[in-house]
């Protein structure tokens, strides 16, 4: 994953009348994910007229936590690395998430589940206090398992809300725009095109 913070600015120079949402997400790299059942919007930038622009910081430290009862319960968020397993627990205090040795593979970031709770646990990564990755249900003695690279995917939708399923969300296409930020400060990404020839996303400077 990618070793610093990197500002992204996001402009428009499309003619898109619609007044689409530009979405921002990322990909657990594992077999089993599927990016429109599993992705999660971590950024949501609405209203940016033609040549207006929006910059927000993506972090490169990423946090673990696990929520349950329908997110109602959360226990407390850790600094993550790959190679590292946390495990959700039960102590004199009550639930809480401690890390706890090393994952199986060097690559991945693993949350296991050691509560006894009604539809299980979900396990969630997040950069800036934003959910970036999650799994939905982690039962009983079960793991979640993540491995993340430092690319991120540009989409537009009609309807999409931070934190949300692209699953539940109303998308304008499954094609997404990859940017991988390995060895990046700072970049500026813009959306291009019209109704007549579609619209693309492209890398306008990168340093």
């Amino acid at each position: 994953m990618s070793g610093r913070d990197v500002k992204i600015t996001y402009v428009n120079n499309s003619l898109n009348e619609d007044m689409p949402k530009i979405f921002i997400f990322t990909q657990n790299v594992l077999p089993s994910f599927d990016a429109i059942r599993d992705g999660v919007a971590w950024k949501v930038i609405s209203d940016i007229g033609r040549n207006s622009r929006s910059t927000f910081l993506y972090p490169a430290e990423t946090t673990i936590r696990a929520t349950w009862e329908n997110d109602e319960n959360q226990t407390n968020q850790l600094i993550c690395r790959a190679g590292k397993r946390y495990t959700v627990q039960k102590n004199f205090t009550g639930i809480m998430l401690m890390e706890d040795g090393n994952a199986v593979s060097p690559k991945d970031i693993e949350l296991v589940n050691n509560i006894q709770v009604k539809r299980g646990v979900s396990a969630e990564l997040l950069k800036g206090n934003n959910v970036i990755v999650k799994k939905n249900i982690v039962a009983y003695e079960q793991k979640a398992s993540f491995q993340l690279t430092p690319k991120i995917y540009w989409g537009i939708a009609s309807e999409i809300n931070l934190s949300e399923s692209l699953s539940s969300a109303v998308l304008d296409s499954d094609h997404f725009f990859e940017q991988d930020l390995a060895n990046v400060s700072a970049a500026t990404v813009s959306l291009n095109g019209n109704a007549e020839v579609g619209y693309n996303f492209q890398i306008e400077h990168q340093e």
